[in-house]
């Protein structure tokens, strides 16, 4: 099943195809997102992508610079909201 990809991985396409649309995203986000959309896409192995996606955007997470949309996936991610993608990261609690 390598390449294939599963119900989680195509959510986090579609999610990522969203919120590209968004007009206030920063320049920076909007690389991370399309480096993270083109990488699913080839078929690499997800929670690494999804691990690079947020070592790219922690600095303006922890500073609270994160675009909604993004700061929204950002927090799927860490919560663990994609089942299915093997993502082991730890749960976070928002303020």
């Amino acid at each position: 099943m390598f390449g294939k990809k599963n119900k989680a991985e195509e959510k986090i396409i579609a999610d990522i195809c969203e919120i590209l649309k968004d007009p206030e995203l920063k320049q920076e986000e909007r690389n991370a997102l399309t480096r993270v959309q083109n990488r699913l896409k080839k078929g690499e192995y997800t929670q690494r992508v999804l691990n690079n996606f947020l070592s790219q955007v922690r600095p303006l997470a922890l500073q609270s610079k994160l675009s909604p949309s993004v700061d929204k996936f950002y927090t799927d991610i860490t919560n663990n909201a994609y089942k299915g993608t093997s993502w082991a990261g730890m749960m976070f609690m928002r303020f």
